[in-house]
């Protein structure tokens, strides 16, 4: 019998916690049907304030307080709370990583009321996907695969391909990155990149283009990870054709990396599970 794979699947949301759109729902479904196939699989989330704790009986882990997490030259720091996705026959452990300044507001990428995306959004992603790592050490749980979905998770292949990219305890951790859809959201200034602690220098001489001096998130993502997913249908054109902004240049040039999601009859959740194992099962024999 397989080995079974332990994958770590972060995003900003998932159902029935909380959802907006196709992220939340698939991040509340594909954990639980890999878990019911023998998988060890656990889901990381920011720990929004709008999600209820008496409700979905979120607990405060005591040993999962005060992680400092770097941002620009200090740090914040985050605590975790834990809770379950639940199905019929299996639960899957769902930990929430939270910070009040980043996280105890009304809506999650944008205010409710304005519409207008939060102007410290950059702060609140980098803070999450660096906390993301941090947490893991402190978890003393070393997952084989880090699912990293859409841009809000996108810093996190780039930072296991440089600043952590020595550390021992994420030697043999690969990454998955999945695309929604192109957000023009994901992209923020200079002063953004300076606040990651990321190289600079490394992005710049890397192939950047015109966004050479800002932070782009899904940049990052499609840059670094070691497999990448696609769900939306501009993601999977600008795979096949004639670039023609950065972000295609990336797709177009990391295609033999990326793995479409989508099928002509429609892909349901299992269909998608079992594609995932399988990109799951690759990664980790090649690391092997």
């Amino acid at each position: 019998m397989p080995k079974p794979i332990g994958i770590l699947f972060v995003a900003s949301e998932a159902d029935p916690f909380i959802k907006t759109g196709a992220i939340g729902d698939l991040a509340g479904n594909l954990p639980k049907i890999l878990k019911s196939l023998g998988h060890d699989i656990r889901v990381m989330l920011p720990g929004y304030g709008s999600i209820s704790n008496r409700r979905f009986q979120l607990h405060n882990l005591l040993r999962m307080k005060d992680i400092e997490v770097p941002i620009a030259a200090s740090f914040e720091h985050a605590h975790v709370k834990s809770s379950y996705l639940c199905s019929d026959n299996h639960k899957v452990l769902v930990y929430f990583l939270s910070n009040d300044r980043y996280f105890e507001r009304d809506g999650l990428y944008f205010h409710p009321e304005t519409k207008k995306y939060f102007p410290d959004n950059d702060e609140r992603f980098i803070f999450f996907c660096r906390g993301v790592l941090e947490t893991l050490k402190r978890l003393h749980w070393q997952p084989n695969i880090i699912h990293c979905n859409d841009w809000q998770a996108g810093l996190i292949p780039a930072y296991l391909k440089t600043i952590y990219k020595n550390d021992p305890y994420f030697k043999n951790v690969r990454t998955v990155f999945t695309v929604y859809n192109l957000s023009p959201h994901a992209s923020f200034p200079k002063s953004s990149l300076d606040k990651s602690g990321l190289p600079f220098d490394h992005f710049r001489n890397n192939g950047n283009g015109q966004d050479a001096d800002r932070l782009n998130f899904m940049k990052m993502g499609l840059s670094f990870a070691d497999v990448i997913t696609t769900f939306g249908s501009r993601a999977d054109k600008g795979i096949w054709k004639e670039p023609c902004d950065d972000i295609e240049k990336i797709l177009h040039k990391r295609k033999s990396a990326i793995v479409s999601m989508k099928s002509e009859n429609g892909s349901g959740h299992s269909q998608i599970a079992q594609k995932l194992i399988d990109i799951y099962r690759d990664l980790s024999k090649n690391n092997g």
